[in-house]
């Protein structure tokens, strides 16, 4: 049995036979969504991580033998494509997923997406879309996410930018009097405080997704996820996380939550230009979910080199490596250069 994104229970790979997937309780949909505390998660954690340790899993269905990565603990068999599951190595991580965002993408609906997002690549080469027709190593993997929100307090001093018009006289080379026109920026000190909250903020906790392409996680769809179970991962590969909940803050705060509050420190400065000279925040109120989200990891060959796409199993969204033609980019440059230049001596052209 393996879990059917386009029916939404089990479906029989031999038989065809289709299980519903039944609704989950008040109670445990309640648990899934529900968000910790991250300071007392901490504390429980003491700092240490256990390792995982590799595992070898019998496939119940033809008994090969399935060597299991350190950070994966489902999969499927590679002689009868049966779904595999190792709980050991499930057990040796201190916090469990709480909640899983099912694939709503079938593989050949990823692989329609990955069509689509070849073709829309208008700066790659010519040669792209007829050499690259179908994604290589295709599969399904449920990766570990953190969730954060949190609440930021930060006391901050800055320089509030005024601008304005100086008029300026002289002489020309000639003897003529030439007026011209500049401006010139007033800067005055400012100092406040401004709150900034987080809601949601999504970190990838696993190694196969780098930093770059966590963006195709997007935002989770939180009434949509479901209670952890073991039916839900049925045929697909399962990640336990490999950065740790400190660390996931740490990357949520540098990535998501500073740029934010520098944001809005320069909306409470105002003024026509801003300078930050100095931000102070304090985070409190954090609280987190420990998430399993879908993709579909795909790669495909340009020259010799591999690049990866990632497809988001929900929503369909689409990252990845792409070639460039520079030929192209330098078309556009150019054209987009005439087309000012064209503009300026339209405006400024004598009547």
């Amino acid at each position: 049995m393996r879990f059917d994104p386009r029916q939404g229970g089990l479906t029989c790979g031999t038989c065809g036979g289709h299980q519903a997937q039944p609704e989950p309780g008040v109670l445990a949909q309640e648990q899934a969504v529900a968000e910790h505390d991250y300071a007392a998660a901490l504390a429980q954690r003491a700092g240490s991580e256990p390792a995982i340790e590799p595992v070898v899993v019998d496939c119940p269905q033809c008994g090969a033998r399935t060597h299991f990565d350190p950070h994966v603990i489902a999969g499927t068999c590679a002689f009868c494509t049966a779904p595999l599951h190792s709980a050991y190595a499930h057990a040796e991580r201190l916090i469990r997923p709480q909640a899983v965002l099912p694939f709503r993408l079938d593989e050949a609906m990823a692989r329609r997406a990955f069509r689509a997002w070849i073709d829309s690549r208008w700066f790659a080469p010519n040669a792209l879309r007829e050499a690259v027709r179908q994604p290589e190593g295709l599969r399904g993997v449920y990766l570990p996410a953190w969730s954060f929100d949190a609440r930021s307090d930060t006391v901050y001093a800055g320089d509030r930018g005024t601008r304005r018009v100086v008029v300026e006289s002289g002489t020309d080379g000639q003897g003529r009097v030439v007026t011209k026109q500049r401006t010139v920026v007033d800067w005055a000190r400012v100092r406040g405080t401004v709150r900034a909250d987080f809601d949601d903020v999504v970190v990838a906790a696993s190694a196969s997704l780098p930093a770059q392409r966590e963006a195709v996680l997007g935002t989770v769809p939180v009434p949509l996820l479901q209670p952890y179970d073991p039916a839900l991962l049925a045929g697909f590969g399962v990640e336990v996380y490999q950065v740790g909940l400190e660390a996931a803050f740490d990357a949520a705060r540098d990535r998501v939550m500073l740029p934010g509050i520098r944001e809005a420190v320069r909306r409470d400065i105002g003024g026509d230009e801003q300078r930050i000279v100095q931000i102070s925040p304090r985070f409190s109120e954090i609280r987190f979910r420990h998430l399993l989200l879908p993709v579909w990891l795909l790669h495909y060959r340009w020259g010799d080199q591999l690049k990866q796409v990632v497809v988001n199993g929900h929503s369909g969204a689409v990252v990845g490596d792409r070639p460039w033609s520079w030929w192209k980019v330098g078309s556009a440059v150019a054209l987009t250069l005439g087309s000012l230049a064209l503009l300026t001596w339209w405006l400024v052209r004598p009547a």
